[in-house]
């Protein structure tokens, strides 16, 4: 057993605002002012391990006023701005996805 080595995000949101038929991985998000996106994360892991995690993927909004996230990882844009939205695995590794919001 061993510990993750990292998360990937995917969205069914383009960087441009676009949606997209399937998941893809991305660093950055455009929303427009109340709309709303699901983001997927998964844990990566070392090669030949088994990673048993006690808990999933959870998600955190850097501001809050900008863009809120759910724990199941839903984001709704709130108003006009740049903030982060985190997605922590168990062990504290983390992705960081940008949110722009029109």
């Amino acid at each position: 057993k061993a510990n993750p080595t990292g998360v990937t995000v995917k969205a069914k949101i383009s960087k441009t605002g676009k949606a997209l038929k399937k998941y893809t991985k991305t660093s950055a998000i455009a929303l427009k002012k109340g709309k709303a996106t699901k983001l997927k994360a998964a844990i990566t892991k070392a090669k030949k391990t088994k990673v048993q995690p006690h808990r999933k993927v959870i998600f955190e909004s850097s501001n809050a006023k900008i863009a809120k996230v759910t724990k199941t990882g839903k984001v709704k844009a709130v108003r006009k701005g740049t903030c982060y939205i985190y997605a922590y695995a168990q062990d504290g590794v983390s992705k960081k996805v940008t949110v722009i919001v029109k």
